[in-house]
């Protein structure tokens, strides 16, 4: 991704330079219960099982869904966590402190240098890996992009990527049937890979995936296996705001060449194919905007004409775009990709509600004379609203306090208290715990069940206390100056591909046994005992089958 002629050091001399420069850090932290009286003792959390990394191989563990459910179950919403050598951190799930953090005074936190200088190194300086005054320039411009009128013009695209997955898989259903009339379909698969095209198309004007072939695109398969390999290398991360410290950028990219670990090394070589790609799409963008031709309607088109009317001062570097196209196009594949397979797999397990869903499409579709319902009939659904709603709810994120403040929350009796959280203070965002608290969504908080949403456009329970999301009272896009700022996009995506999936076939769960794993986004594998031994395969295997247009299979 860089170029550079550098000047010759040994190997050697830069080991030891990122040696020294750690130890200085791992002392700072050892030297630090000697002289620093912990605000923090009295929130209760879990002992530290390794004096090393502390909860944090707990915390970025594929197997950790559990473990982080059981933070909120057992010590409430605001939790004592340990990172590397005693270092305390908080886990926030609490509303009250939620508020206060991303809302009421969301000047006094943001992201941790972890999360920016990982992004930057891997992304480009996008939206995630952007902080203070250049975040907000940024998102100054690009939000606007996402206008409804501007999603409105994005409907046949979402359309046209919907209705080839289906032409796909009625081939794949034929070519697989069995005796009961029914094929089993990697659904995962066909989503991610959907997922994707419908990005490229939406936010690039640009197709990775014609659906009808095997996948050979690099920049495809890049994107697909970024988020799993990075968070194979979530410990690894946590010393990014030291290394980008260790000299010129073309010394710290000397370092990542030499550092003997495949997935580091993995990384290095999806960064470049992303970032030479990117480069390339917005050079031919770019050159489309300087013809005569009809103006394309894609994201990336949008932003070049606002970046060349932005006042002077205002307006994005090329690094800049490029970072923001590949931010764009992770952050919608990824939120796509596992929703939707979470909800198939929900509808698969519970036909009742499937049914529901597909005799209120049918009941739209038969008032309109045309198949593809609209935006405005489509918001007008109710099954369909409270599937989608009910599933990113069930379905973390950090930041690091900028300055000293106290924050209330509800401790484990129900009393407010408060807590005074220290300057440089790691702050984790319980988000998946925040969305099933019993205290907003009731008794019955980690069920899934649509339900809850007819007749109720919040929240289940009345609570003197709401969650400060922007989508739908619920964290899943998080709130405040950080939230997602394509979430209309990924809603109005997966509910089209969804009308379509639902309106043409029929899912039902096979006997496999699937377990969803942790690497960021939530995604699904199967479990199996071969030779004795329990494996793990990456899919979601479901019977599929074909419903004619009047409705019967």
């Amino acid at each position: 991704m860089l170029s550079f002629s550098p000047p010759f050091l040994s190997r050697a001399t830069y080991v030891n330079l990122a040696i020294y420069y750690s130890l200085f850090w791992v002392l700072k932290w050892l030297l630090k219960p000697i002289y620093w009286f912990s605000p923090l003792r009295n929130i209760p959390g879990p002992s530290s099982p390794s004096w090393f990394k502390g909860n944090l191989g707990q915390l970025f563990n594929a197997k950790g869904l559990p473990f982080h459910r059981d933070l909120v179950d057992r010590y409430g919403g605001m939790v004592r966590v340990y990172g590397f050598f005693g270092d305390e951190q908080l886990y926030i799930s609490d509303p009250r402190a939620l508020q206060s953090i991303l809302v009421q005074e969301q000047d006094a936190y943001d992201e941790t240098s972890v999360f920016v200088e990982t992004n930057k190194v891997i992304f480009g300086p996008g939206l995630v890996a952007t902080t203070g005054e250049i975040h907000k320039r940024q998102r100054k411009l690009v939000a606007p992009i996402f206008s409804p009128s501007n999603l409105r013009d994005l409907v046949p695209t979402f359309y046209d990527v919907a209705e080839r997955l289906c032409d796909v898989l009625i081939h794949e259903t034929e070519s697989r049937v069995g005796a009961d009339g029914r094929s089993i379909l990697d659904m995962s698969d066909w989503i991610s890979r959907a997922s994707l095209e419908t990005a490229g198309k939406a936010i690039l004007g640009y197709s990775f995936d014609p659906l009808d072939s095997p996948v050979t695109n690099t920049y495809t398969h890049a994107i697909r296996e970024l988020i799993p390999t990075l968070f194979s290398l979530s410990l690894v991360r946590q010393f990014a705001p030291f290394l980008v410290r260790l000299g010129p950028a073309w010394a710290r990219r000397r370092l990542v060449e030499w550092t003997p670990n495949a997935a580091v090394q993995k990384v290095k070589g999806m960064s470049d194919v992303m970032h030479e790609r990117a480069s390339s799409i917005l050079a031919s963008a770019r050159a489309a905007e300087a013809g005569k031709g009809a103006r394309a309607k894609d994201i990336i088109s949008l932003l070049l004409r606002a970046n060349a009317n932005a006042r002077p001062g205002e307006e994005l570097s090329e690094a800049e775009l490029t970072g923001q196209m590949t931010v764009l196009i992770f952050g919608a594949q990824d939120t796509s990709s596992s929703a939707l397979s979470r909800i198939l797999y929900m509808l698969a397990t519970r036909p009742d509600i499937q049914h529901k869903m597909r005799q209120e499409l049918r009941a739209a579709t038969s008032d309109t004379s045309d198949a593809r319902l609209n935006v405005e009939q489509i918001s007008a659904l109710p099954w369909l609203d409270a599937i989608l709603k009910e599933t990113m709810r069930l379905c973390a994120d950090r930041n690091r306090a900028l300055a000293e403040r106290t924050i209330p929350f509800t401790d484990l009796s129900g009393s407010v208290s408060s807590v005074t959280i220290p300057r440089g203070t790691t702050l984790f965002l319980g988000i998946a715990g925040a969305n099933r608290l019993p205290s907003v969504w009731g008794a019955d908080a980690t069920e899934w069940k649509p339900e809850r949403w007819q007749g109720h456009p919040q929240h289940k329970i009345e609570s003197s206390v709401r969650l400060p999301g922007i989508y739908a009272g619920m964290m899943s896009f998080l709130g405040g100056r950080r939230s997602c700022i394509g979430y209309k996009f990924a809603e109005i995506e997966l509910k089209i591909l969804l009308v379509a999936l639902v309106s043409r076939f029929e899912f039902s769960a096979t006997q496999d046994e699937i377990v969803w794993n942790l690497s960021q986004i939530i995604s699904p594998s199967v479990q199996s005992v071969k030779e004795g031994s329990t494996v793990e395969e990456k899919g979601l295997p479901l019977y599929v089958r074909r419903i004619e247009e009047s409705g019967r299979a």
